[in-house]
């Protein structure tokens, strides 16, 4: 009987036609290998993850009478959900997608369009909050996966499972996984891998070139080595979290002179990863996600941001300090620094308006009126 309310589950012994798959339900849980047991027992815990009445039917389908009589016609995809409702508005899917399909206005809205879509899954594999999500890729199935792998976790794509003999768990691209699970399954057993059938051939490669960046490549796998800790993935952000101790590469500002530590990048930040205090700008970079929201809202310009792993990535770091500036008459310190001053002072002087006051506290001001 045809299931078309839930994914079905299916332990392939040899390759496997997607066409035959894709007949049973829309979106399939696939492995390969020597632990079918396992995986299945993983995979039948989180069929009801999967939400179909939140996807987009596949619109330029026409019905068939074999599909009339089946149901065949109300088929739906298994590509990527936004949900605005979720967006931290950090951007980061529009700026990632190859294919200009994700539609995103800041605090506005972020959306799909189907119609460019390669169902890649890269945008869903960089949120870190599950504002975008790939059904076939449920956060809780990753999880449930890493923790109770019996060997090193090994994902294929879809051509790898229909064209080749490799062994692992089936995805539709590895540009969709999430990395942070990678890393912490190789936490788990040393070493993680994913598995790219086509390479550079491959239509989706735009995204999986995207996705791995920085990974080491060994034959048709990108590769994740890791010292094994004892690290139990949790939710998306949880995750995330737990990888950076072991590698995965976060968010690294920089900060040149000139800032004049003004908090428009505090006030930006999407994670609460940059934090002004005491004339000091800092930065937690286990938090910062790489967005550059504060490198694009800088009045200044002068923030760098690149991604990079992080010997203490929980550690409150200093990444700007200024002195205050101080009043020219009392020599009370004034609430905004030296920098700030002076830029304040050029440019109202620049512009011809009065700007001894810039150096002058509240008191200070009112005894010259």
């Amino acid at each position: 009987m045809i299931n078309r309310d839930k994914p079905s589950v299916v332990v392939a012994s040899g390759r496997a036609r997607l066409a035959d798959l894709l007949s049973k339900a829309p979106l399939y849980f696939a492995y390969r290998g020597p632990h079918g047991e396992w995986f299945k027992s993983v995979a039948e815990r989180h069929l009801e993850e999967a939400r179909w009445e939140r996807l987009p039917p596949a619109e330029s389908r026409v019905a068939t009478r074999r599909d009339l009589l089946t149901g065949g016609f109300i088929r739906l995809r298994d590509t990527v959900v936004a949900d605005s409702g979720k967006c931290i508005w950090c951007g980061i899917c529009a700026k990632a997608c190859p294919f200009s399909a994700v539609k995103y206005a800041e605090r506005k809205y972020v959306e799909v369009d189907y119609g460019l879509c390669a169902d890649c899954g890269l945008c869903n594999a960089v949120c870190p909050v599950e504002a975008i999500q790939m059904p076939s890729l449920p956060d809780g199935y990753l999880a449930d996966l890493v923790k109770t792998s019996p060997g090193s976790l090994k994902f294929i794509c879809d051509y790898a499972f229909e064209l080749e003999d490799e062994e692992g768990v089936r995805v539709k691209c590895i540009a969709a996984i999430p990395r942070q699970y990678l890393y912490l399954a190789a936490a788990r057993h040393g070493e993680a891998s994913a598995h790219c059938a086509l390479g550079e051939s491959c239509p989706l490669w735009p995204a999986a070139e995207r996705w791995g960046r920085g990974l080491a490549r060994e034959g048709k796998d990108f590769v994740v080595k890791s010292e094994v800790k004892p690290l139990e993935p949790g939710g998306r952000w949880q995750s995330r979290m737990l990888a950076a101790a072991v590698g995965m590469p976060v968010g690294n500002v920089e900060v040149l002179q000139g800032c004049t530590l003004c908090g428009a990048c505090v006030n930006v930040c999407p994670t609460d990863a940059l934090s002004l205090r005491e004339f000091e700008l800092r930065i937690v970079p286990a938090l910062c996600i790489g967005c550059g929201l504060c490198a694009e809202k800088c009045p200044e310009g002068v923030m760098r941001v690149s991604e990079s792993p992080s010997p203490a990535p929980y550690e409150r770091k200093t990444l700007f300090r200024d002195a205050p500036a101080r009043c020219s008459s009392c020599g009370k310190s004034l609430p905004y620094t030296e920098a700030a001053a002076r830029k304040i002072a050029e440019r109202l002087k620049s512009a011809g308006l009065p700007h001894d006051h810039v150096y002058l506290c509240e008191e200070c001001r009112l005894k010259r009126l």
